[in-house]
């Protein structure tokens, strides 16, 4: 089955995602995560919107395990996936009972029509996969069609500090065990550093023909404030591995945690939204 790949477009757009996630779903199995991150991303919620069931809507929910975690802590979850493979994993998932409740939609979270509103919006790992026009376009409709009043939104964004560092390396990584389609893979890091993407490259070492990447537009703080102009959400709240980053000084800083993260976390609110989470200080 020909696939498009990233790398042969030459170009950036939506076109490669499904390809590559489908795939992906194979390589990696039903939970790529580390560990304790399903969990950890369950303890975030709470923390940071506040105890007690909620309608939570996950954006490119992958296989579904944090998804399934959060209905398991008793919230109502409804998962988006594009990938078929992926949302197949999920759909596993959604048919064990749990405290709260789980729905699974395998659809283009660009395009896909919902009903009812959220108290909260989760983007894990997946923001900045297309243009800065589809971002604000996504935002938009968060904030339009889906967030509930005084709802929030959790949203991994990926910082182009560390890609850039790490730009030009390679990982020979071996097979995942206990995961059937599993191979021996390359992981390759490169960094365009005009239009501030970093491009994740995995090739299987027996079909290097069958090499994919995925590309995720990176983007300072600074850079997020431009992005979220307009959009009806504003920033709330940031910080990196459960630290406080503090953006609204104009101080000079030369260092800290956003230096070496791959990502960083943020809370977006409606924009005039007073409250701040119990415990955080507003950015």
């Amino acid at each position: 089955m020909q696939r498009t790949s990233l790398l042969h477009l030459e170009r950036y757009s939506l076109d490669w995602v499904k390809d590559f996630y489908t795939l992906a779903g194979i390589w990696w199995g039903s939970d790529p995560q580390a560990p304790g991150v399903h969990v950890q991303r369950v303890a975030t919620v709470e923390r940071l919107c506040g105890p007690g069931a909620k309608a939570i809507l996950e954006l490119g929910a992958g296989p579904g395990a944090t998804a399934a975690a959060m209905a398991d802590a008793g919230h109502a979850v409804v998962a988006i996936e594009l990938s078929p493979i992926r949302a197949g994993y999920a759909k596993e998932l959604a048919r064990v009972a749990r405290k709260g409740a789980l729905t699974v939609l395998e659809a283009d979270y660009f395009s896909v029509q919902l009903q009812g509103r959220f108290d909260v919006v989760c983007c894990w790992e997946t923001f900045g996969l297309g243009s800065d026009a589809d971002q604000r376009r996504l935002l938009k409709r968060i904030a339009q069609d889906w967030l509930a009043p005084h709802g929030c939104v959790l949203m991994d964004v990926n910082s182009p500090f560390r890609p850039a560092r790490d730009a030009g390396t390679e990982e020979r990584l071996a097979p995942l065990k206990g995961v059937p389609g599993s191979v021996e893979m390359i992981e390759r890091c490169h960094f365009d550093p005009l239009h501030c993407r970093w491009i994740d490259e995995w090739e299987p070492t027996a079909a290097p023909d069958q090499a994919l990447a995925q590309t995720v537009r990176c983007y300072t703080p600074a850079d997020l404030l431009l992005l979220l102009e307009g959009t009806g959400l504003a920033l709330k709240w940031l910080e990196v591995d459960g630290e406080a980053v503090g953006v609204e000084a104009n101080r000079i800083i030369r260092s800290g945690p956003l230096m070496d993260a791959w990502t960083y976390l943020v809370q977006l609110q409606a924009d005039g939204t007073p409250s701040a989470p119990s415990g955080a200080a507003r950015v």
